[in-house]
C-alpha cells in the first residue's frame, strides 16, 4: 500500500505522562506562539479573570518582565498552579520536586549558578542514561538549547515552579 495512515486510524498523540525528551519534536515550534496564549488558558481553567489578565497585562507592559511572574506577583494566580499551566501549554509534565527526592548527583551535572538563573535543577537520571531535569518555563526558546550544551546526553524536560528548583538549589551545599 501506499503508506498512508488509513483514515480511520488516528494518529499516536504524546500524553501527559510522556516526557519531552532531547531530539524529540518540540510541542510549540520555535518561532512559532503556542495554541492557546497563557492567559487563555488560565482564563479557560478559571484560574483568572478577563480583569485580572488585562491588568496584569498593562503591569508587565510597565514594569517588563514575563506575564506569568506577573501574575503571581499580583497575588492572581498560585506558583504551583502558574507551573502546571505551563507545562499543560508547553504538553510537558508537571512535577512537584519538594515531594520527590532529588538526586545530588543528578543535580551536580549541571553548574549551580546555570541552573539557578535558568531555573533549572537535574532531578534524577532515566533507566536510559539520559537527565530528567525540571525547568520553570519550558516555553522559553534558549532552554533546551542551554541545557544541551551544559549536559551531555538525553535531556527529558519537566517543569516545577521557580520557587521550588531555587529553594532545592538552596538546600544543597554550595559546592553541590
Amino acid at each position: 500500500p501506499s503508506g498512508r495512515r488509513p483514515a480511520n486510524r488516528p494518529r499516536p498523540r504524546r500524553t501527559m505522562s510522556e516526557p519531552m525528551r532531547s531530539g524529540d519534536p518540540t510541542p510549540v515550534p520555535l518561532g512559532h506562539k503556542p495554541r492557546f496564549q497563557l492567559g487563555e488558558l488560565l482564563i479557560e481553567k478559571g484560574l483568572i479573570t478577563d480583569a485580572q489578565l488585562a491588568e496584569a497585562l498593562v503591569e508587565r507592559r510597565q514594569h517588563g518582565g514575563l506575564l506569568g511572574e506577573t501574575l503571581v506577583r499580583l497575588g492572581f494566580v498560585f506558583e504551583d498552579e502558574l507551573a502546571r499551566t505551563l507545562a499543560e501549554q508547553a504538553g510537558v509534565p508537571f512535577v512537584n520536586i519538594e515531594a520527590h527526592s532529588v538526586d545530588r548527583y543528578a543535580a551536580g551535572t549541571l553548574r549551580r549558578s546555570l541552573g539557578e538563573s535558568l531555573p533549572a535543577l537535574p532531578v534524577r537520571f532515566t533507566p536510559e542514561g539520559g537527565l530528567v531535569v525540571a525547568v520553570a518555563d519550558p516555553t522559553d526558546e534558549t532552554l533546551l538549547p542551554r541545557l544541551e550544551e551544559a549536559i551531555s546526553g538525553p535531556i527529558v524536560l519537566m517543569v516545577a515552579s521557580a520557587s521550588s528548583i531555587r529553594n532545592t538549589w538552596r538546600s544543597f551545599p554550595a559546592s553541590a
